[in-house]
């Protein structure tokens, strides 16, 4: 394919993966009904677990992933490493979701585009042999999907599912959120300048994710026996934090080729375009901008159906 192709291959996998991760973060709204983030995001996780291995092996087999992990194996550190920070800023965005919403998180989560950019410049001078124009055309449309993050937020800051400590823990969840997955993609891009394929990496990928979110929930959950008869309560909704793991899935194969074919800084902005998504999954589904919200005995029968006006918290201090 000509370059021209490649790029117009990439632009369109950013544009998929925005509208895959957008779908794939809606059954965390699970954690409303008062199961602990670290739970909700192990669930996540699981079922993100289980996709990796499924659908890279379904689309090269077997034989292509693990030839391809043989001829790179100093890469397997990196790929654990990213599987680490996804995990940790994975389960921010569920305490973030829990205190201020997805139409709220989304966009301050999607920050990480700004922390992409800076670490795709300085450590793979990806923008340094780009004309003038191309720079200014990059950097402003990172700078406009954070101008864009903020005016979401301060949109949706007197919605009433917001409490004035909680606003303020979700909105540093959602930011170290941003700032971690910012960071995440500098294994990914080291990966693939290195020659791994994005179907071997993520199958790495998974042993960082799976271990580190499984030792957060063990830690935070007073131990295995108490977190395996947490999971026993969550089990009614376990099917659609799973279906979520896979969507996020889907979305990130497309980012990953998005990264491969157009680097960090051109990417990552372009797969942020889930803010908008995250939105609509609020506001129209989960009623965040309305003034209603999803009865948690709702959710814990599968039945999102059923709405309830919720009580006017205290206004937003500043």
């Amino acid at each position: 394919m000509s370059d021209r192709q490649l790029h117009s291959l990439g632009v369109f996998c950013g544009f998929a993966a925005g509208a895959w991760l957008g779908a794939a973060e809606a059954p965390t709204k699970l954690v409303i009904t008062g199961f602990s983030p670290f739970l909700i995001s192990l669930g996540m996780v699981a079922g993100v677990f289980v996709a990796r291995w499924t659908i890279p092996m379904a689309l090269k087999g077997t034989g292509f992933v693990l030839l391809d992990i043989r001829e790179k194996p100093h890469l397997i550190i990196w790929a654990i490493l990213a599987g680490a920070l996804w995990a940790v800023a994975n389960t921010l965005t569920v305490f973030a979701i829990r205190d201020v919403g997805l139409s709220v998180a989304f966009p301050l989560w999607n920050t990480n585009s700004l922390i992409g950019l800076l670490w795709g410049w300085l450590l793979f001078g990806e923008l340094r042999g780009a004309g003038r124009n191309q720079s200014v055309r990059v950097v402003a449309g990172a700078a406009a999907i954070v101008l864009g993050a903020c005016l979401l937020a301060f949109a949706t800051a007197s919605a009433p599912a917001l409490r004035q400590q909680a606003a303020a823990n979700g909105i540093a969840a959602a930011l170290g959120a941003g700032v971690l997955w910012g960071t995440m993609y500098i294994p990914y891009r080291k990966a693939y300048i290195s020659g791994m394929n994005p179907l071997s990496f993520i199958t790495i990928f998974t042993f960082g994710e799976l271990g580190t979110v499984l030792l957060l929930a063990i830690s935070f959950e007073g131990g295995g026996h108490r977190l395996a008869s947490e999971i026993a309560r969550v089990r009614p909704g376990l099917f659609w934090l799973f279906l979520g793991g896979f969507c996020w899935v889907i979305g990130d194969l497309f980012q990953n080729y998005a990264v491969k074919y157009i680097g960090i800084g051109r990417g990552i902005p372009l797969s942020n375009t889930n803010q908008l998504w995250g939105l609509a999954w609020g506001a129209l589904v989960f009623g965040e901008t309305s003034g209603t919200r999803i009865l948690p005995s709702a959710l814990a029968r599968n039945d999102p159906t059923l709405l309830a006006k919720s009580d006017p918290p205290p206004p937003l201090v500043g």
